[in-house]
Protein backbone atom coordinates (compact mmCIF):
# COMPACT_ATOMS: atom_id res chain seq x y z
CA UNK A 1 0.00 0.00 0.00
CA UNK A 2 2.82 2.34 0.93
CA UNK A 3 4.54 1.43 -2.02
CA UNK A 4 1.64 2.06 -4.29
CA UNK A 5 1.34 5.29 -3.04
CA UNK A 6 4.96 6.12 -3.52
CA UNK A 7 4.65 5.32 -6.68
CA UNK A 8 1.74 7.46 -7.17
CA UNK A 9 3.31 10.51 -5.96
CA UNK A 10 6.17 9.67 -8.56
CA UNK A 11 3.70 9.87 -11.09
CA UNK A 12 1.73 12.91 -10.09
CA UNK A 13 5.28 14.64 -10.41
CA UNK A 14 5.79 13.70 -13.46
CA UNK A 15 2.11 14.64 -14.70
CA UNK A 16 2.71 17.86 -13.10
CA UNK A 17 5.86 18.69 -14.84
CA UNK A 18 4.34 17.82 -18.09
CA UNK A 19 1.26 21.26 -18.01
CA UNK A 20 2.14 23.83 -20.66
CA UNK A 21 5.54 25.01 -20.35
CA UNK A 22 7.13 28.15 -20.00
CA UNK A 23 10.48 29.70 -20.18
CA UNK A 24 11.96 30.66 -16.45
CA UNK A 25 15.57 31.00 -15.50
CA UNK A 26 17.49 28.36 -14.08
CA UNK A 27 18.18 29.79 -10.76
CA UNK A 28 16.15 28.98 -8.24
CA UNK A 29 14.57 31.35 -5.54
CA UNK A 30 17.04 32.26 -2.54
CA UNK A 31 16.23 32.97 0.53
CA UNK A 32 13.56 30.85 3.54
CA UNK A 33 10.80 28.41 2.73
CA UNK A 34 7.78 30.37 2.88
CA UNK A 35 6.36 29.66 6.26
CA UNK A 36 2.80 28.19 4.95
CA UNK A 37 5.12 25.36 2.94
CA UNK A 38 6.75 24.27 5.62
CA UNK A 39 6.36 20.98 7.01
CA UNK A 40 3.88 21.02 9.83
CA UNK A 41 3.41 17.10 10.30
CA UNK A 42 5.98 16.18 12.49
CA UNK A 43 8.43 14.74 10.16
CA UNK A 44 12.11 15.99 9.42
CA UNK A 45 12.99 17.53 6.86
CA UNK A 46 15.03 15.91 4.31
CA UNK A 47 17.89 19.10 4.73
CA UNK A 48 18.08 19.33 8.64
CA UNK A 49 17.21 17.54 11.29
CA UNK A 50 14.95 18.27 14.16
CA UNK A 51 15.72 18.59 17.62
CA UNK A 52 15.07 14.99 19.54
CA UNK A 53 14.97 13.56 16.30
CA UNK A 54 16.64 10.01 16.25
CA UNK A 55 18.63 9.09 13.47
CA UNK A 56 18.59 5.51 12.91
CA UNK A 57 20.81 2.89 10.36
CA UNK A 58 19.01 0.30 9.35
CA UNK A 59 21.46 -2.15 11.50
CA UNK A 60 19.42 0.02 14.41
CA UNK A 61 16.35 -0.72 13.00
CA UNK A 62 16.56 -4.47 13.19
CA UNK A 63 17.83 -4.62 16.44
CA UNK A 64 14.97 -2.64 17.78
CA UNK A 65 12.88 -4.78 16.05
CA UNK A 66 14.81 -8.04 17.51
CA UNK A 67 14.65 -6.70 21.37
CA UNK A 68 10.53 -5.35 20.61
CA UNK A 69 9.01 -8.27 18.38
CA UNK A 70 6.57 -9.97 20.62
CA UNK A 71 6.89 -13.23 17.70
CA UNK A 72 10.22 -14.04 18.25
CA UNK A 73 9.78 -14.03 21.94
CA UNK A 74 7.45 -16.42 21.73
CA UNK A 75 9.51 -18.57 19.65
CA UNK A 76 12.25 -18.80 21.70
CA UNK A 77 9.97 -19.66 24.58
CA UNK A 78 8.59 -22.71 22.27
CA UNK A 79 12.30 -23.74 21.68
CA UNK A 80 12.47 -24.00 25.74
CA UNK A 81 8.97 -25.72 25.63
CA UNK A 82 10.15 -28.39 23.44
CA UNK A 83 14.04 -28.78 24.96
CA UNK A 84 11.69 -30.05 28.26
CA UNK A 85 9.39 -31.69 26.18
CA UNK A 86 12.41 -34.19 25.06
CA UNK A 87 13.26 -34.50 28.57
CA UNK A 88 10.21 -35.59 29.34
CA UNK A 89 10.16 -38.41 26.88
CA UNK A 90 13.54 -39.51 27.68
CA UNK A 91 13.16 -39.33 31.28
CA UNK A 92 12.00 -42.97 30.87
CA UNK A 93 15.50 -44.18 30.34
CA UNK A 94 16.27 -44.09 34.03
CA UNK A 95 15.36 -45.74 36.88
CA UNK A 96 12.33 -44.74 39.15
CA UNK A 97 12.40 -44.28 42.53
CA UNK A 98 9.80 -44.09 44.96
CA UNK A 99 9.28 -43.90 48.71
CA UNK A 100 6.02 -44.91 50.23
CA UNK A 101 4.51 -45.14 53.62
CA UNK A 102 1.33 -46.51 55.37
CA UNK A 103 -0.27 -47.08 59.05
CA UNK A 104 -3.70 -49.56 59.08
CA UNK A 105 -6.16 -50.04 61.85
CA UNK A 106 -8.91 -52.25 61.75
CA UNK A 107 -11.40 -53.22 64.06
CA UNK A 108 -10.86 -56.47 66.04
CA UNK A 109 -14.13 -58.15 65.03
CA UNK A 110 -12.82 -58.63 61.92
CA UNK A 111 -9.35 -60.03 63.07
CA UNK A 112 -9.11 -64.01 61.66
CA UNK A 113 -12.02 -63.53 58.90
CA UNK A 114 -8.82 -63.92 56.63
CA UNK A 115 -6.14 -66.30 56.99
CA UNK A 116 -3.08 -63.58 56.87
CA UNK A 117 -5.48 -61.39 59.46
CA UNK A 118 -4.12 -61.84 62.41
CA UNK A 119 -3.79 -58.34 63.30
CA UNK A 120 -5.25 -54.99 64.51
CA UNK A 121 -2.54 -52.26 63.17
CA UNK A 122 -0.06 -52.29 60.74
CA UNK A 123 2.56 -49.52 59.45
CA UNK A 124 4.88 -49.99 56.44
CA UNK A 125 7.64 -47.87 54.79
CA UNK A 126 9.04 -48.79 51.50
CA UNK A 127 11.47 -47.73 48.49
CA UNK A 128 10.87 -48.88 45.31
CA UNK A 129 13.12 -49.20 42.25
CA UNK A 130 11.83 -49.61 38.61
CA UNK A 131 14.52 -49.59 35.01
CA UNK A 132 12.35 -50.18 32.41
CA UNK A 133 14.41 -52.60 30.05
CA UNK A 134 12.73 -53.08 26.81
CA UNK A 135 9.47 -51.00 25.48
CA UNK A 136 9.10 -51.51 21.97
CA UNK A 137 11.23 -48.71 21.65
CA UNK A 138 8.50 -46.29 22.64
CA UNK A 139 10.91 -44.45 24.65
CA UNK A 140 13.86 -44.32 22.45
CA UNK A 141 11.94 -42.94 19.46
CA UNK A 142 9.69 -40.66 21.37
CA UNK A 143 12.73 -38.93 22.58
CA UNK A 144 14.52 -38.43 19.17
CA UNK A 145 11.27 -37.65 18.02
CA UNK A 146 10.78 -34.60 20.78
CA UNK A 147 14.89 -33.81 19.72
CA UNK A 148 13.74 -33.52 16.22
CA UNK A 149 10.59 -31.32 17.29
CA UNK A 150 12.99 -28.82 19.16
CA UNK A 151 15.25 -28.50 15.99
CA UNK A 152 12.21 -27.75 14.14
CA UNK A 153 11.32 -24.90 16.51
CA UNK A 154 14.95 -23.58 16.36
CA UNK A 155 14.45 -23.41 12.52
CA UNK A 156 11.09 -21.69 12.79
CA UNK A 157 12.68 -19.49 15.00
CA UNK A 158 15.27 -18.46 12.47
CA UNK A 159 12.94 -18.36 9.80
CA UNK A 160 10.67 -15.62 11.96
CA UNK A 161 13.67 -13.72 12.84
CA UNK A 162 14.84 -13.70 9.33
CA UNK A 163 11.12 -12.40 8.13
CA UNK A 164 11.94 -9.48 10.81
CA UNK A 165 15.06 -8.59 9.13
CA UNK A 166 12.96 -8.34 5.84
CA UNK A 167 9.95 -6.55 6.97
CA UNK A 168 12.03 -3.97 8.63
CA UNK A 169 14.18 -3.88 5.77
CA UNK A 170 11.51 -3.60 3.69
CA UNK A 171 9.83 -0.69 5.84
CA UNK A 172 13.36 1.28 5.92
CA UNK A 173 13.61 1.04 2.05
CA UNK A 174 10.65 2.25 1.55
CA UNK A 175 11.10 5.24 3.76
CA UNK A 176 14.26 5.71 2.17
CA UNK A 177 12.32 5.90 -1.55
CA UNK A 178 9.39 8.17 -0.47
CA UNK A 179 12.49 10.55 1.46
CA UNK A 180 14.35 10.24 -1.82
CA UNK A 181 10.97 11.48 -3.90
CA UNK A 182 9.97 14.05 -1.68
CA UNK A 183 13.21 15.25 -2.21
CA UNK A 184 12.65 15.18 -5.98
CA UNK A 185 9.38 16.99 -5.68
CA UNK A 186 10.52 19.95 -3.61
CA UNK A 187 13.10 20.27 -6.49
CA UNK A 188 10.37 20.31 -8.79
CA UNK A 189 8.67 22.67 -6.94
CA UNK A 190 11.09 25.29 -6.58
CA UNK A 191 11.82 25.16 -10.59
CA UNK A 192 7.87 26.22 -11.07
CA UNK A 193 8.43 28.56 -8.09
CA UNK A 194 11.17 30.66 -9.85
CA UNK A 195 9.37 30.09 -13.19
CA UNK A 196 6.39 31.75 -11.91
CA UNK A 197 7.75 34.54 -10.37
CA UNK A 198 9.37 34.96 -13.60
CA UNK A 199 6.63 35.34 -15.42
CA UNK A 200 5.08 37.28 -12.63
CA UNK A 201 7.51 40.18 -13.13
CA UNK A 202 7.56 39.58 -17.26
CA UNK A 203 3.36 40.23 -17.36
CA UNK A 204 3.97 43.17 -14.67
CA UNK A 205 6.79 44.55 -16.95
CA UNK A 206 4.58 44.06 -20.15
CA UNK A 207 6.37 41.42 -21.69
CA UNK A 208 4.45 38.24 -21.08
CA UNK A 209 0.45 38.06 -20.85
CA UNK A 210 -1.65 37.78 -17.97
CA UNK A 211 -2.27 33.36 -19.60
CA UNK A 212 1.32 32.97 -18.88
CA UNK A 213 1.31 33.82 -15.38
CA UNK A 214 -1.95 32.29 -14.57
CA UNK A 215 -0.55 28.64 -15.91
CA UNK A 216 2.56 28.98 -13.69
CA UNK A 217 0.42 29.68 -10.89
CA UNK A 218 -1.30 26.65 -12.05
CA UNK A 219 1.80 24.54 -12.49
CA UNK A 220 3.18 26.00 -9.22
CA UNK A 221 -0.05 25.04 -7.47
CA UNK A 222 -0.03 21.36 -9.17
CA UNK A 223 3.20 20.82 -7.65
CA UNK A 224 2.28 21.61 -3.88
CA UNK A 225 -0.52 18.95 -4.82
CA UNK A 226 2.12 16.78 -5.70
CA UNK A 227 4.26 17.34 -2.94
CA UNK A 228 1.47 16.97 -0.53
CA UNK A 229 0.86 13.53 -1.96
CA UNK A 230 4.87 12.84 -1.57
CA UNK A 231 4.70 14.10 2.22
CA UNK A 232 1.86 12.04 3.02
CA UNK A 233 3.83 8.72 1.73
CA UNK A 234 6.45 9.61 3.46
CA UNK A 235 4.26 10.15 6.77
CA UNK A 236 2.92 6.82 6.20
CA UNK A 237 5.84 5.04 5.61
CA UNK A 238 7.88 6.19 8.65
CA UNK A 239 5.17 4.96 10.40
CA UNK A 240 4.76 1.57 9.23
CA UNK A 241 8.71 1.33 9.88
CA UNK A 242 8.27 2.57 13.74
CA UNK A 243 5.32 -0.09 14.30
CA UNK A 244 7.51 -2.64 13.05
CA UNK A 245 10.84 -2.55 14.97
CA UNK A 246 7.90 -1.48 17.87
CA UNK A 247 9.26 1.83 19.29
CA UNK A 248 5.75 3.24 19.02
CA UNK A 249 3.90 5.46 16.26
CA UNK A 250 4.71 8.68 18.48
CA UNK A 251 8.38 8.39 18.17
CA UNK A 252 10.77 10.85 16.43
CA UNK A 253 12.50 9.38 14.07
CA UNK A 254 14.35 9.55 10.86
CA UNK A 255 17.10 7.24 8.71
CA UNK A 256 20.71 7.53 8.27
CA UNK A 257 21.53 6.07 4.78
CA UNK A 258 21.01 7.45 1.43
CA UNK A 259 20.59 5.73 -1.75
CA UNK A 260 23.42 3.19 -2.39
CA UNK A 261 26.22 4.23 -5.48
CA UNK A 262 27.29 0.71 -5.99
CA UNK A 263 24.79 -2.32 -6.72
CA UNK A 264 26.44 -6.08 -6.83
CA UNK A 265 24.98 -8.44 -9.53
CA UNK A 266 23.10 -11.54 -8.98
CA UNK A 267 25.71 -14.71 -8.60
CA UNK A 268 25.37 -17.98 -10.33
CA UNK A 269 21.44 -19.19 -10.08
CA UNK A 270 22.84 -22.70 -9.80
CA UNK A 271 24.94 -22.54 -7.09
CA UNK A 272 22.30 -20.17 -5.51
CA UNK A 273 19.77 -23.21 -5.80
CA UNK A 274 22.48 -25.27 -4.05
CA UNK A 275 22.68 -22.38 -0.94
CA UNK A 276 19.49 -22.08 -0.48
CA UNK A 277 18.81 -25.78 -0.24
CA UNK A 278 21.25 -25.89 2.27
CA UNK A 279 20.29 -22.90 4.36
CA UNK A 280 16.39 -22.06 4.19
CA UNK A 281 15.22 -22.32 7.80
CA UNK A 282 11.67 -23.21 5.68
CA UNK A 283 12.96 -26.09 4.22
CA UNK A 284 15.34 -26.98 7.03
CA UNK A 285 12.24 -27.38 9.19
CA UNK A 286 10.13 -29.16 6.86
CA UNK A 287 12.80 -31.87 6.72
CA UNK A 288 13.07 -31.97 10.54
CA UNK A 289 9.54 -32.53 11.06
CA UNK A 290 9.64 -34.95 8.47
CA UNK A 291 11.89 -36.28 10.20
CA UNK A 292 9.93 -36.10 13.82
CA UNK A 293 7.32 -37.72 11.69
CA UNK A 294 8.91 -41.08 10.91
CA UNK A 295 10.01 -41.47 14.63
CA UNK A 296 6.24 -40.81 15.42
CA UNK A 297 5.46 -43.73 13.87
CA UNK A 298 8.45 -46.01 15.25
CA UNK A 299 7.04 -44.66 18.72
CA UNK A 300 3.94 -45.58 17.91
CA UNK A 301 4.33 -48.71 16.80
CA UNK A 302 5.98 -49.73 19.80
CA UNK A 303 3.00 -50.65 21.83
CA UNK A 304 2.41 -53.25 19.87
CA UNK A 305 6.01 -55.32 21.59
CA UNK A 306 5.60 -56.16 25.36
CA UNK A 307 7.33 -54.26 28.30
CA UNK A 308 9.96 -55.73 30.45
CA UNK A 309 11.20 -53.79 33.27
CA UNK A 310 13.08 -55.04 36.76
CA UNK A 311 11.57 -53.73 39.66
CA UNK A 312 12.50 -53.81 43.24
CA UNK A 313 11.73 -52.83 47.04
CA UNK A 314 12.42 -52.65 50.51
CA UNK A 315 11.12 -51.90 53.46
CA UNK A 316 9.99 -51.98 56.84
CA UNK A 317 6.76 -53.52 58.08
CA UNK A 318 5.29 -53.37 61.80
CA UNK A 319 2.04 -55.30 63.17
CA UNK A 320 0.60 -55.33 66.26
CA UNK A 321 0.57 -59.02 66.25
CA UNK A 322 3.66 -61.01 64.66
CA UNK A 323 6.38 -58.54 65.51
CA UNK A 324 8.04 -56.43 62.39
CA UNK A 325 10.86 -56.80 60.41
CA UNK A 326 12.54 -56.19 57.11
CA UNK A 327 11.32 -56.93 53.78
CA UNK A 328 12.35 -56.54 50.41
CA UNK A 329 11.12 -58.10 46.22
CA UNK A 330 13.14 -58.10 43.18
CA UNK A 331 12.26 -59.60 39.99
CA UNK A 332 11.98 -59.11 36.24
CA UNK A 333 7.88 -58.01 35.30
CA UNK A 334 6.60 -58.57 31.90
CA UNK A 335 3.49 -56.61 30.59
CA UNK A 336 1.93 -57.28 27.25
CA UNK A 337 -1.21 -55.96 26.52
CA UNK A 338 -3.61 -58.02 24.21
CA UNK A 339 -6.72 -55.66 23.40
CA UNK A 340 -6.90 -51.66 23.88
CA UNK A 341 -10.46 -51.74 21.83
CA UNK A 342 -7.69 -50.84 18.34
CA UNK A 343 -6.40 -47.63 20.64
CA UNK A 344 -2.52 -48.74 19.17
CA UNK A 345 -3.68 -49.07 15.99
CA UNK A 346 -5.42 -45.70 15.44
CA UNK A 347 -2.31 -44.20 17.04
CA UNK A 348 -0.21 -45.55 14.17
CA UNK A 349 -2.65 -44.55 12.08
CA UNK A 350 -2.52 -41.02 13.10
CA UNK A 351 0.97 -40.78 12.60
CA UNK A 352 1.09 -42.43 9.36
CA UNK A 353 -1.17 -39.86 8.26
CA UNK A 354 0.45 -37.03 9.89
CA UNK A 355 3.85 -38.11 8.01
CA UNK A 356 1.75 -37.77 4.51
CA UNK A 357 0.78 -34.43 5.45
CA UNK A 358 4.60 -32.92 6.36
CA UNK A 359 5.54 -34.92 3.43
CA UNK A 360 2.92 -32.82 1.47
CA UNK A 361 3.57 -29.83 3.13
CA UNK A 362 7.64 -30.20 2.52
CA UNK A 363 6.66 -30.48 -1.85
CA UNK A 364 4.73 -27.41 -1.53
CA UNK A 365 7.20 -25.44 0.22
CA UNK A 366 10.48 -26.73 -1.94
CA UNK A 367 8.93 -25.61 -4.85
CA UNK A 368 7.63 -22.21 -3.26
CA UNK A 369 10.76 -21.02 -2.41
CA UNK A 370 12.24 -22.23 -5.80
CA UNK A 371 9.70 -19.74 -7.00
CA UNK A 372 10.70 -16.82 -4.78
CA UNK A 373 14.27 -17.49 -5.67
CA UNK A 374 13.65 -16.79 -9.21
CA UNK A 375 11.47 -14.38 -8.95
CA UNK A 376 13.54 -12.31 -6.48
CA UNK A 377 16.79 -12.63 -9.25
CA UNK A 378 14.10 -11.15 -12.04
CA UNK A 379 13.50 -8.64 -10.38
CA UNK A 380 17.05 -7.07 -9.22
CA UNK A 381 17.99 -7.81 -13.05
CA UNK A 382 15.11 -5.82 -14.20
CA UNK A 383 15.70 -3.00 -11.20
CA UNK A 384 19.33 -3.24 -12.30
CA UNK A 385 18.73 -3.02 -15.77
CA UNK A 386 16.13 0.14 -14.63
CA UNK A 387 19.00 1.53 -12.43
CA UNK A 388 21.40 1.44 -15.28
CA UNK A 389 19.31 3.09 -17.63
CA UNK A 390 17.42 5.52 -15.47
CA UNK A 391 21.14 6.40 -14.07
CA UNK A 392 22.01 7.13 -17.92
CA UNK A 393 19.05 9.33 -18.61
CA UNK A 394 19.59 11.41 -15.25
CA UNK A 395 23.04 12.33 -16.54
CA UNK A 396 21.71 13.06 -20.22
CA UNK A 397 18.55 15.38 -19.74
CA UNK A 398 20.54 17.31 -16.56
CA UNK A 399 23.44 17.77 -19.29
CA UNK A 400 20.53 18.70 -21.95
CA UNK A 401 18.55 21.09 -19.37
CA UNK A 402 21.66 23.00 -18.51
CA UNK A 403 22.42 23.23 -22.39
CA UNK A 404 18.58 24.37 -23.01
CA UNK A 405 19.39 26.97 -20.08
CA UNK A 406 22.63 28.57 -22.09
CA UNK A 407 20.27 28.49 -25.05
CA UNK A 408 17.57 30.57 -23.60
CA UNK A 409 19.74 32.98 -21.46
CA UNK A 410 21.18 33.67 -25.41
CA UNK A 411 17.26 33.88 -26.56
CA UNK A 412 18.50 30.87 -28.99
CA UNK A 413 15.76 28.74 -27.27
CA UNK A 414 12.25 29.22 -26.34
CA UNK A 415 11.18 29.14 -22.51
CA UNK A 416 8.99 25.80 -23.91
CA UNK A 417 12.15 23.96 -24.51
CA UNK A 418 13.70 24.91 -20.84
CA UNK A 419 10.46 23.83 -19.41
CA UNK A 420 10.35 20.44 -20.97
CA UNK A 421 14.21 19.71 -20.04
CA UNK A 422 13.12 20.41 -16.70
CA UNK A 423 10.10 17.76 -16.80
CA UNK A 424 12.53 15.34 -18.40
CA UNK A 425 15.34 15.82 -15.38
CA UNK A 426 12.52 15.65 -13.27
CA UNK A 427 11.09 12.41 -14.54
CA UNK A 428 14.03 10.72 -14.87
CA UNK A 429 15.60 11.31 -10.88
CA UNK A 430 12.12 10.07 -10.05
CA UNK A 431 12.62 6.33 -11.93
CA UNK A 432 16.24 6.04 -10.66
CA UNK A 433 14.76 6.57 -7.03
CA UNK A 434 12.18 3.78 -7.91
CA UNK A 435 14.40 1.44 -9.55
CA UNK A 436 16.73 1.63 -6.29
CA UNK A 437 14.06 1.05 -4.37
CA UNK A 438 12.84 -1.98 -6.46
CA UNK A 439 16.61 -3.52 -6.23
CA UNK A 440 16.27 -2.82 -2.34
CA UNK A 441 13.33 -4.72 -1.55
CA UNK A 442 14.55 -7.30 -3.95
CA UNK A 443 17.64 -8.02 -2.55
CA UNK A 444 16.39 -8.17 1.05
CA UNK A 445 13.77 -10.68 -0.26
CA UNK A 446 16.84 -12.68 -1.93
CA UNK A 447 18.42 -12.88 1.43
CA UNK A 448 15.43 -14.11 2.83
CA UNK A 449 14.85 -16.91 0.67
CA UNK A 450 18.50 -18.12 0.29
CA UNK A 451 17.97 -17.75 4.82
CA UNK A 452 21.26 -15.68 4.97
CA UNK A 453 21.71 -14.98 8.07
CA UNK A 454 22.23 -11.20 9.60
CA UNK A 455 24.89 -10.05 11.20
CA UNK A 456 25.62 -6.19 11.90
CA UNK A 457 28.60 -5.81 9.94
CA UNK A 458 26.94 -6.57 6.18
CA UNK A 459 24.96 -4.47 4.05
CA UNK A 460 22.01 -5.70 4.12
CA UNK A 461 19.61 -4.71 0.76
CA UNK A 462 23.29 -6.07 -1.51
CA UNK A 463 24.33 -9.02 -2.69
CA UNK A 464 27.08 -10.03 -0.53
Amino acid sequence: MVHSKILAAAVVLALAATQDPYAYSAEAPKGPTPPERENTRGLPSPEQEMPGVKILSLDQCIGLAFENNPGLQIEREKITELENDYRIASAGRYPKVTASAFYTRTNRDRVGVLPTMAYTEESLGQVKLKQLLYDGGKTRYNGRAASKATDAQRDSAEATRLDTVYAVSQAYYRVLEARELLRVGENSRSQREAFFKLTDSYQKAGKATRIESLKAEAQLLDAERSLVQAREALLISSLILKKTIGIGVSALIDIADGLPEEFAEPGDEELMLVQMYENNPDLKKSEQLKDQAVLSIDAASGAYLPEISLQGSYGYRDRDVGGSGDEWLAGVFLEWPLFEGGLTRAQVGKARARFREVEWSGKAIRDQVQVDLRQALADIRTALASIRSSKRLVEAQDEAYKAIVEFYKRGKAAYIEVLTAETDVTQAKAAYVQAVGDYQSASARLDRVMGKRYAASEKQGGLL
